[in-house]
């Protein structure tokens, strides 16, 4: 037999065993779990002890070192747009196995990083750090968040808050279980940060083989329908291959229709307003803690903790999320998140860092999948992939300025209260802005 006809046959079989008792929906999405968990740990979880190392060796500030988190993130946003277009032509498995490949690269060239005016003292100092952790972002970007979701947006309907909150635990359990795990390999006196980096980039390739054999982009690919529910399609029917059934009674919103939704810009500036208080813990809280007197492994661990109960809660936000109008649960859950992020000021043990970790992570945890979901009830599934990269934009915008704002305080006034209180009271607004995201009617029912 050729090559292509013993993977196919590989395939089936794949997709026969997993889905023999369980709708292959759901290995879909714990599939996204694991690549999201891989991809996403180590560059955005782990953001804090790579600033730390960077900065022992090199005597970078704060503030040098924060930007290059806010330059991925504006990469990002540029382009997240053509992320989301690339996707809805070419399906989301590609874009993910080529986001894999291009993060791999990234920590390659971290492992690479050097001064880039050595022996004197400029702002451009971690050039070759800026481009290496962008190259990292650009390929968690391609390969994580945008692909996983928009590929778990057309396997559910009915259970997608709880499909997307499966997917989203990837991102706690990552930071859970990866960042204390890096907190002692990362250290001098283990493999330090650039081995460290450079395990990081074959453990990355590893990853492309569950997307290679897993992921489908739509469930008609292998003759399913979202949640499994109701008649299978026959797999293989030429009528069918490139069909995405509409399994709701609402019609799906084009991109254009879509951004002339205002409800749409309201979603994404209030999404943003939570990702920005996400990116600002990512990047500062370790070293917050550790300043505040916690040690650098401890700090990681609560880190850690957070991360493992938001991976909870966000399960337990996909079951309200799919039994409660998604707009007042959003607006609840990142309100407290919003007060965690306050009440981190406050830490000086570990009783109190515990509480910050349930009082963040619950909130955290669960607005993640059900922010996400509401854009799949509201415009439905064909253009999906675009709406999610136009809509992260100008949430990447707010979540670039979070870091550069608490790591310029830090630079001014030597601690982190003023950020954490400025941050959190500016995305508690944020989250109240979801109370008036009300469903659009699409324009061919509006008369």
């Amino acid at each position: 037999m050729r090559k292509n006809t013993l993977y196919r046959i590989s395939g089936d079989w794949t997709i026969k065993i997993l889905n023999r008792y369980i709708f292959y929906g759901w290995w879909v999405a714990i599939t996204a779990l694991f690549v999201n968990a891989i991809l996403s740990g180590p560059g955005f979880g782990g953001a804090g002890l790579w600033i730390d190392s960077l900065e022992r060796d090199f005597g970078w500030s704060r503030s040098q070192l924060s930007f290059a988190f806010s330059l991925g993130q504006l990469e990002s946003s540029i382009a997240a747009p053509i992320v989301g277009y690339l996707i809805d032509k070419y399906g989301g498995k590609k874009m993910a196995i080529l986001g894999v490949c291009v993060a791999s690269i990234g920590y390659l060239c971290l492992n690479q990083v050097q001064a880039f005016t050595p022996g004197v003292s400029e702002w451009n100092d971690p050039l070759m750090f800026y481009i290496a952790y962008m190259l990292t972002m650009l390929g968690v970007s391609l390969g994580g968040w945008i692909p996983m979701t928009v590929i778990i947006n057309n396997w559910f309907h009915r259970n997608r808050s709880f499909a997307m909150a499966i997917g989203a635990v990837g991102f706690s359990m990552g930071t859970f279980a990866i960042v204390p795990l890096m907190a002692i390999i990362i250290s001098p006196e283990s493999l330090g940060w650039r081995n460290t980096a450079l395990v990081l980039s074959v453990v990355f390739l590893v990853v492309i083989i569950p997307i290679w054999k897993i992921i489908h982009n739509n469930p008609e690919d292998i003759g399913e329908i979202p949640d499994g529910k109701g008649n299978k399609l026959p797999k293989g029917n030429p009528s069918h291959k490139n069909t995405i059934t509409n399994v709701s009674n609402d019609p799906d919103f084009s991109i254009g229709e879509a951004l002339r939704e205002k409800v749409f810009w309201t979603i994404s500036i209030g999404h943003g307003a939570s990702s920005m208080l996400t990116a600002t813990m990512m990047v500062h809280l370790i070293l917050a803690l550790n300043q505040q007197g916690l040690s650098l492994e401890v700090a990681a661990v609560i880190w850690g903790i957070s991360m493992g109960i938001g991976g909870l809660s966000q399960l337990f936000g996909g079951v309200i999320g799919d039994r409660v109008p998604k707009r007042y649960a959003v607006c609840l859950f990142g309100c407290l998140q919003s007060i965690g992020v306050m009440s981190a000021v406050m830490v000086r043990s570990i009783p109190t860092a515990l509480i910050f970790a349930v009082i963040y992570g619950i909130g955290f945890g669960a607005r993640a999948p059900i922010t996400t979901a509401m854009r799949g009830d509201y415009f439905g599934r064909k253009a999906f992939g675009k709406i999610m990269g136009i809509s992260s934009a100008p949430m990447m915008a707010l979540t670039m300025a979070g870091p550069i704002i608490a790591g310029s305080m830090f630079d001014k006034y030597g601690d982190y209260t003023n950020a954490f209180l400025l941050i959190g009271a500016i995305c508690f607004l944020g989250s109240l802005i979801f109370i008036f995201t009300k469903k659009p009617v699409h324009p061919s029912l509006k008369n």
